[in-house]
């Protein structure tokens, strides 16, 4: 009875895991994921821009409603880069924003690009060849979740 009784409740417990579901950003380059339960996240996107070769710094904030960007830094201006901006500190030119970018988006990088990709201050993504790397905010079965996959 008591046997019964234990694999009824792990039956039930997993069943409540694998059926319940929660809120996460989901970060992939198509081979490797990393998921992130949400709360807010700030992601810092640092990279070498492919025409100017000088280093930019991009800012999202990522919560529940979705992406956002939310600042950028850029050494110099040209070939995409923004002409205004708030702030001049000797080394960057800086812009506060706040655009929402909805509930996915695509970043695409190059070898020249040397880009770092940190959450929360740890890195999550260093691509160094040709890579499409995704932002995704989804719902995701608990179980997977708490097995980093979704």
């Amino acid at each position: 009875m008591r046997k019964s009784f234990l694999f009824l409740t792990f039956f039930l417990i997993l069943l409540v895991f694998s059926v319940a579901e929660r809120s996460v950003l989901v970060i992939t380059d198509g081979k490797a994921e990393k998921v992130y339960p949400l709360g807010e996240h700030e992601i810092t996107i640092e990279y070498i821009h492919s025409v100017e070769r000088s280093e930019v710094i991009e800012t999202l904030v990522v919560n529940r409603s979705g992406i956002y960007a939310t600042g950028m830094k850029w050494k110099d201006f040209g070939a995409g880069l923004p002409e205004d901006f708030q702030d001049w500190n000797g080394s960057w030119y800086e812009k506060r924003i706040n655009i929402y970018l909805g509930k996915s988006l695509d970043y695409w990088f190059i070898p020249v690009n040397q880009a770092n990709i940190t959450v929360d201050g740890s890195l999550a993504f260093a691509p160094r060849s040709d890579t499409l790397i995704k932002f995704q905010i989804k719902s995701c079965p608990i179980l997977l979740t708490a097995i980093g996959r979704c």
